[in-house]
C-alpha cells in the first residue's frame, strides 16, 4: 500500500492550473469603500423620506372627492349665518289647510286634463267623420284634403329608411376623455 502512495506522489501535477476566483464581471463597477457612519446617515435619510411619503399618501387617501355643487365660495361662507333660515313649524290646523288646498288643486288640474283629452278626441273623431263623408261625395277633393299643407313647415327627425351601403366603413371618431381626476 505504501508503494501505491509513492506512485501517486510521483505523478506530475503540472497540467493542473489554478487561478484566483473572479468576484465579478469586467463590466461591473468597482464599489467604493464607504464610511459606515455616512452609509448609516444616508439610510436613515432615505427611510425618513419614504415614511413621509407614506404619511402623505395615507392623509390624501382619506380625503373624499370634491363635489362642485357642495363647494362654497369665500364670500358666501362669511355671511352664512345671515343666510340661514329658521325652521318654520306649522300648527296642525295649518297643515290640514295645506293638505286640503293641495287636494283641491290636484282635482282641478285632473278635471282640466280630462276636458282637454275629451276635446281632442272629439275634434279628431269629427275630422275623420268629415273626411269619410267627403270621400263619399268627391274623391278628388278628399285626395287634396289629405295632402300635407305646403305652407306649414314639416320637420321630421329620425333614421332614414334606406338600406345600408355595402362596403361602407364608418370612420372612427376621436375620443377625448374629460373625466376629472383628484389627487
Amino acid at each position: 500500500m505504501l508503494s501505491v502512495i509513492r506512485g501517486l506522489s510521483s505523478l506530475s501535477v503540472r497540467p493542473l492550473h489554478l487561478s484566483a476566483v473572479v468576484n465579478g464581471s469586467v463590466f461591473m463597477k468597482k464599489q467604493k469603500k464607504m464610511d459606515p457612519e455616512v452609509a448609516k446617515q444616508r439610510e436613515t435619510r432615505r427611510r425618513k423620506r419614504l415614511e413621509k411619503e407614506i404619511r402623505a399618501m395615507q392623509k390624501h387617501s382619506k380625503k373624499p372627492k370634491p363635489i362642485d355643487e357642495m363647494s362654497l365660495d369665500v364670500r358666501s361662507s362669511k355671511i352664512i349665518n345671515e343666510r340661514r333660515r329658521e325652521t318654520v313649524t306649522y300648527t296642525e290646523e295649518e297643515q290640514d289647510e295645506y293638505a286640503v288646498a293641495l287636494k283641491d288643486y290636484t282635482r282641478s288640474r285632473n278635471a282640466l286634463q280630462r276636458l282637454d283629452d275629451e276635446w281632442i278626441r272629439e275634434a279628431t273623431r269629427m275630422q275623420t267623420k268629415a273626411l269619410s263623408q267627403l270621400k263619399k261625395i268627391d274623391p278628388i277633393l278628399w285626395e287634396k284634403a289629405v295632402q300635407p299643407d305646403a305652407n306649414l313647415p314639416l320637420v321630421s327627425n329620425g333614421p332614414a329608411l334606406s338600406p345600408p351601403v355595402k362596403g361602407y366603413v364608418a370612420p372612427d371618431g376621436d375620443y377625448i376623455d374629460t373625466t376629472r381626476t383628484w389627487t
